[in-house]
């Protein structure tokens, strides 16, 4: 998985805490806590206290779901994020 970060998925005003992993400018992977929780179709994410970002995220099995962003992101903001 990598360097795992922590962030924040909101879809129709609900919020749900989430690991983010694989970060790249046009998308990323996302975990959840629960299984139960659809976080499929559109939706912003919180990478950190940076955000919202627009995105459209399908489930790629149990509690992890694939992210992508609807613009990329500026290579700074990956680059901030990046392992030292």
């Amino acid at each position: 998985m990598g360097q795992v970060l922590y962030g924040e998925c909101v879809r129709s005003g609900e919020a749900m805490a989430v690991r983010i992993s694989d970060l790249a400018c046009i998308g990323c992977a996302v975990e959840t806590d629960a299984s139960a929780v659809d976080l499929e179709g559109e939706l912003t994410v919180w990478i950190g206290a940076m955000g919202p970002f627009a995105a459209t995220a399908t489930r790629s099995g149990g509690r992890h779901h694939a992210v992508r962003f609807v613009q990329p992101l500026d290579d700074q903001i990956v680059l901030h994020f990046a392992p030292a």
